[in-house]
């Protein structure tokens, strides 16, 4: 059984990946910070997703 968290941290790394290669920031420090918060919230959703 795949819990809704599995597909919502897949779903928040596939739409961060997309957008950064679409709109590359202009500041390396800004694109670490997205990248910084965006693979934290995908790792907080994987970890509830393989709790059991």
């Amino acid at each position: 059984m795949i819990r809704g968290n599995f597909i919502g941290a897949a779903i928040v790394a596939i739409i961060y990946t997309v957008y950064i290669l679409i709109k590359p920031f202009p500041q390396k420090w800004q694109m670490a910070l997205i990248l910084v918060i965006l693979n934290a919230l995908t790792i907080v959703l994987l970890s509830f997703a393989f709790k059991v």
